[in-house]
């Protein structure tokens, strides 16, 4: 199939991987685990099996668009939609659809965040094909769910139910979705067996995905089809920015797929993280014989286990007796805390903004 697109979706914050990233430099641009490609670049990676390199979308904030130009330069230019403000990912993908529409209206879309690791990635993107193969001769909303192998609230859900056929084993109608859980019910999902992590990656043709914006998010829509009835060409910052003026501030997840009746899922085993939270690096990187993971710098930890250290290249950390620490130094800030706090890094980045207003 040539009339397969890939929107990465490139807008985001990053906040929870203070200090190293932040609003100017946030995780999907970043090679957050020391491998020469940043986030965004292993995405683009990922997907070039299945795309022309003319046919990948970047959806990004109009701060980001010389970061992204910068690191995809391979992508045409004209293909790097910038948004004017954050409205979240359903008018993100909204915009990138009224463009596809423009080149190709028969299209079959793969979306898919831009800050996510993926370990076995030919056995994620033979999930994608297949969903994008479903999503091409049926009227679907296809999304794909990884097998959980804890109990995790740091990711949403999805129940799945039915198989669809022979023809796609792995394929189920979606039951329901649960965004992240408390640990009780994270719990009962991983004994169920029903339930999958929510990837966030998605298949569906143009029609499928206009069809479902014009009924669950009408005004949203509407704002796209007055932009797709202007030519690409005589697109303009203002009339981006007229229309996300006018467009809800929710997700894809809760604004459609939750809503939806024709939603599917395809299962996979993949490994694969969000990398949402310096826990979920720390448990996705290389550890020595006593748990210690470093991604970056030269790193020389004596008397310590369980420790996460990521320092600029070229930079010398030593650190003795530390037990469950992390170091994380972006070569302006340097923090230290325990790995079990991890979590409170964006108060702590608020806390340094208070402190230097």
């Amino acid at each position: 199939m040539n009339n397969i697109y890939c929107i990465i979706m490139a807008g985001g914050l990053g906040s929870r991987l203070w200090p190293l990233s932040q609003a100017s430099m946030p995780k999907q641009f970043i090679d957050l685990m020391g491998i020469g490609r940043t986030m965004l670049q292993l995405t683009f990676d990922r997907f070039s099996s299945m795309c022309d390199t003319e046919h990948f979308v970047v959806v990004t904030n109009e701060e980001y668009y010389e970061t992204v130009c910068q690191q995809l330069p391979e992508i045409p230019l004209k293909n790097i939609l910038r948004e004017p403000f954050r409205r979240n990912t359903a008018t993100c993908i909204a915009f990138a659809t009224a463009y596809i529409k423009q080149l190709d209206p028969n299209a079959v879309c793969v979306v898919t965040p831009a800050d996510h690791l993926i370990l076995n990635e030919m056995r994620f993107v033979k999930s994608v094909q297949t969903a994008v193969d479903f999503a091409a001769v049926n009227d679907a909303l296809v999304t794909v769910g990884v097998k959980a192998h804890k109990p995790e609230t740091a990711f949403g859900y999805i129940q799945f139910g039915d198989p669809v056929g022979d023809n796609y084993p792995q394929l189920h109608l979606v039951k329901t979705f649960t965004e992240k859980p408390n640990l009780e019910m994270a719990q009962i999902f991983f004994e169920c067996g029903e339930f999958v992590w929510n990837s966030g990656v998605f298949a569906w043709s143009i029609s499928s995905i206009e069809k479902a914006l014009q009924k669950f998010l009408p005004n949203t829509q509407k704002q796209f089809t007055m932009l797709d009835a202007i030519p690409r060409s005589h697109w303009t910052r203002e009339s981006v920015r007229m229309a996300y003026d006018e467009c809800e501030n929710i997700s894809i997840d809760y604004g459609v797929m939750e809503r939806a009746q024709n939603v599917y899922v395809e299962l996979t085993d993949a490994a694969w993280s969000d990398l949402g939270s310096w826990e979920a690096i720390y448990e996705q990187g290389q550890k020595d014989q006593n748990g210690n993971t470093s991604i970056s710098g030269q790193v020389i930890l004596k008397g310590s286990k369980d420790c996460l250290v990521d320092i600029p290249a070229g930079k010398t950390c030593i650190a003795d007796g530390m037990d469950g620490y992390m170091i994380v130094d972006n070569g302006e800030m340097l923090l230290i805390c325990p790995r079990s706090k991890s979590h409170l890094t964006s108060s702590y980045a608020a806390e340094i903004s208070a402190a230097t207003e």
